[in-house]
């Protein structure tokens, strides 16, 4: 057997690099990568945040499939958002521990304003940066020890949250670290992040929230929107906070229990975006009213569509992620005769449109071509990472989620039930935009499927 040269693992290291699925897209590079979806939700949330009287009653939850790309929607909101507001994103995936109800949430948001108003305060705690960090911070440890936190849990989470919070300018002028108008810590993230979901898993603000602690929850959201405004008054211009990472959370239950009291994220005095998974969409708590949530929905990109009773490529869908890896190409330096167009398409069929899932595609093919001493990838190296992706996904499948599966196969929707919903959160279930709303089982194992109802 031979060995992987050096060389060409010098080839080929920048290529896995730019596709990378994990890869997160910072706000300098957003116009240089982000490929613009028909209907993109950050233009009609932006529009009500730009047009709103008042914009602190827009509560927003962005909902998708798990990778279909609502991080980088968040991150194209904030690039559009940052000339009129001063843009808090806080990553919710990285900082919230197992079992956070909605109070946990809550102090995250607060403590992420701590953070932003502590890029002002410097050194010199005479500043008003200072005085109001000072003054947020005792008012938001005063209303936690009525749920029995740590005289200290406030500076304990202060001094971890850096590492998941960022601020998109700040103000005019600022004087920051760091560049590109974009205030982050730098620094032992993963240790930082540990440390954050330690101090906010100490009993206090797990689980749902007990009907007399009802006021002194309030009291919570109280400190909170105190340190929001300060923050604005320091700011200049309004604050939004945007929340990524809850459809990260282990499961759909985890997801309800952070937003099991939904009612205190709507007393933010600032608008939120928050990100969670598709099956958000059948809850009725956040419907459209007034000073509520909403929900805006990022599909699977159209990579199929239905003619009659036969299911087909969807050229739109296709070109837009070819178009996704022609920017990563091009960005990257990448060599244009890499991958043929027709690689691409098949990649781009089979990852039922989650842009995650296509660029593992194209990753794990490229990993087959470096270990094959190849210069370029070939349809057998895209080939095999299919088959390995399918095996996976199949080994997951028991007699009553294939059951589930030929059933939305058929019929083109989700049956109710747990087991139906845990599909669909885990991406074995994919919604596309078709006329209607329409669900299908990922291409993946969409044949699978079809073979065991002819079997059937």
């Amino acid at each position: 057997m031979s060995m992987i040269r050096s060389e060409e693992v010098r080839q080929w290291k920048p290529i896995l690099r730019a596709l990378d699925p994990l890869r997160e897209v910072g706000l300098e590079e957003i116009d240089d990568l982000y490929a613009e979806r028909r209907a993109a939700p950050y233009k009609e949330i932006a529009t009500d945040l730009l047009t709103a009287d008042r914009a602190a009653e827009v509560k927003v939850i962005l909902c998708g499939a798990r990778g279909s790309g609502k991080s980088t929607e968040l991150t194209r909101l904030a690039r559009e958002l940052s000339p009129e507001f001063c843009v808090v994103h806080t990553d919710l995936a990285a900082g919230l521990p197992e079992q956070a109800g909605t109070l946990a949430v809550l102090t995250l948001l607060g403590v992420a304003g701590l953070h932003a108003i502590q890029i002002w305060s410097g050194d010199d705690d005479t500043t008003k940066a200072s005085v109001a960090l000072v003054r947020g911070s005792e008012q938001l440890q005063g209303a936690l020890t009525k749920f029995g936190a740590a005289g200290s849990m406030v500076t304990t989470l202060l001094d971890a949250v850096s590492g998941i919070v960022t601020v998109f300018n700040p103000a005019a002028g600022a004087v920051l670290a760091t560049t590109n108008a974009v205030a982050k810590a730098t620094g032992s993230l993963v240790g930082k992040a540990t440390e954050l979901r330690h101090a906010l898993g100490r009993g206090p603000l797990q689980g749902r929230l007990p009907a007399d602690k009802r006021d002194d929850a309030k009291a919570v959201v109280d400190a909170v929107n105190s340190i929001l405004d300060e923050l604005e008054r320091l700011a200049g211009k309004p604050v939004v906070l945007l929340a990524d990472g809850l459809d990260k959370r282990t499961g759909v239950e985890e997801v309800q229990l952070a937003l099991s009291e939904e009612y205190l994220l709507r007393e933010l005095r600032a608008p939120l975006v928050l990100t969670g998974p598709v099956n958000l969409r059948h809850d009725p708590r956040f419907r459209a009213m007034p000073g509520g949530f909403r929900l805006a929905l990022l599909y699977n990109i159209p990579v199929c569509e239905r003619g009659g009773e036969a299911v087909r490529p969807a050229s739109e869908g296709i070109a837009l992620l070819r178009e996704l890896y022609e920017r990563r190409r091009s960005a990257s330096g990448i060599r244009a005769d890499l991958m043929s167009a027709g690689i691409l398409d098949r990649a781009a069929l089979m990852c039922s449109g989650i842009i995650r899932e296509f660029l593992g595609l194209l990753h794990a093919t490229c990993k087959n071509a470096l270990q094959s001493e190849r210069e370029t990838a070939t349809p057998e190296d895209l080939e095999a990472a299919i088959r390995a992706r399918r095996l996976a996904m199949e080994g997951y499948l028991n007699e009553q989620s294939v059951g589930i599966l030929r059933r939305v196969l058929a019929k083109g929707i989700v049956p109710a039930g747990e087991a139906a919903d845990v599909l669909l959160f885990e991406n074995f279930i994919a919604c596309y935009p078709n006329g209607d709303v329409w669900f299908r089982p990922h291409e993946l194992i969409a044949d699978y499927i079809a073979n065991q109802s002819v079997a059937e």
